[in-house]
């Protein structure tokens, strides 16, 4: 009866981490710039539109000193998303500029995902500092994949599945 519990245990650790693995890209990536000018760190968080059953993520970017954790102020950029090597998404399109400049080192983008796949990010870098601005032309990207989440209902079907077959092994009938 242990052994059992224990596969019981292996069973629901597994499907539980099936339904937390949803989006492998959790957590932070970090990435120089094309030229070594900065590193770029992205930290998605995500959640689920759920008026449309669609992936929406956070991205939380900062814009670092090369090698540290220390805030770069003052970068003119873009934040792109491509999907098969086409702009879906453009942060400084949305606000109607080429670009845009950030003077705090961090920024936060909302985009909700149309469809699942492999996607990827691209920090576009023009340039660093106050007018005169020091044009760097550089980039750092990012390969992120959407995928769906783990149904709920079939956790309940995994339940299930294994409380029947806790009674069965109880009562010996298989």
């Amino acid at each position: 009866m242990a052994s059992s519990m224990f596969i019981i245990a292996l069973l629901l650790a597994a499907a539980f981490s099936v339904a937390t693995a949803a989006h492998a890209q959790e957590g932070g990536m970090t990435a120089p710039t094309s030229k070594g000018t900065l590193d770029i760190h992205i930290e998605p968080t995500w959640s689920k539109d759920s008026d449309r059953d669609k992936a929406k993520a956070s991205f939380n970017v900062s814009f670092l000193n090369p090698g540290t954790e220390t805030l770069h102020q003052h970068q003119d950029y873009d934040f792109k998303i491509l999907k098969d090597g086409t702009e879906v998404f453009s942060a400084a399109k949305q606000t109607g500029q080429v670009l845009i400049h950030n003077a705090e080192g961090t920024l936060t983008v909302p985009y909700t995902f149309q469809d699942n796949g492999d996607y990827a990010i691209q920090v576009k870098l023009a340039g660093t500092g106050i007018s005169p601005t020091i044009p760097t032309d550089e980039d750092a990207i990012f390969q992120i994949k959407v995928i769906p989440e783990f149904p709920a209902g079939a956790l309940g079907t995994v339940a299930a599945l294994m409380a029947t077959t806790i009674v069965l092994a109880r009562y010996k009938l298989f």
